[in-house]
């Protein structure tokens, strides 16, 4: 899978949160990671900061008025998406192993469930989960290719990951990307 078509999906994930009942704040929630520590460098040329968790009702709102139910049941999953994803040059690299690092001994501390890992030299992609009575609350990817970018991704909520990547393959990822604009022209989004 292509970093490009992981974002992707990981921002079908992001719009696909629905009115959920707000008992308990995200940070509380066992699926969530904090990636606030994670400083992405000044020289970054690519940067992609993206935290959803204060507009999904809206955006799940806005799906169902629309009649775009697949989207809204698709955002009826998901509670929390936090993105950081950003190019990283040679000065930032330790920074960012570090913080790699810092993430991966947290999801085991945590007991998540590493499903993908991939190492290739310095390279490393790795998809974790956190399952509670069975079911899937949390989702974290992490990927780390020095001298080119680093991506780091929380997904919160009750999660089927098989029907979230069916329903995010026949997505129209056009039309999430003028939800997208639609709500930054808003200034909902920041």
């Amino acid at each position: 899978m292509t970093t490009r078509r992981m974002l992707t999906i990981t921002l079908a994930l992001a719009l696909a949160a629905a009115a959920l009942p707000a008992a308990a704040a995200v940070e509380d929630e066992p699926g969530y990671i904090d990636l606030s520590f994670i400083e992405i460098p000044l020289d970054a040329d690519e940067v992609q900061d993206i935290d959803l968790t204060s507009v999904l009702d809206d955006i799940a709102e806005d799906a169902r008025a629309e009649g775009e139910d697949e989207l809204a049941e698709l955002l009826g999953m998901v509670r929390s998406v936090r993105v950081k994803w950003f190019s990283v040059t040679e000065d930032a690299e330790d920074a960012i192993r570090g913080n790699v690092q810092r993430v991966l001994e947290m999801l085991d501390e945590r007991d998540w469930t590493r499903i993908i890992y991939i190492k290739d030299d310095d390279e490393t992609v790795t998809v974790s989960t956190k399952n509670v009575d069975g079911q899937m609350v949390g989702l974290t990817i992490v990927v780390f290719e020095p001298g080119d970018s680093a991506g780091f991704v929380n997904v919160v909520g009750d999660l089927d990951l098989g029907k979230v990547m069916a329903m995010a393959g026949d997505m129209d990822f056009d039309e999430l990307e003028e939800y997208m604009e639609d709500y930054a022209d808003q200034e909902r989004v920041e």
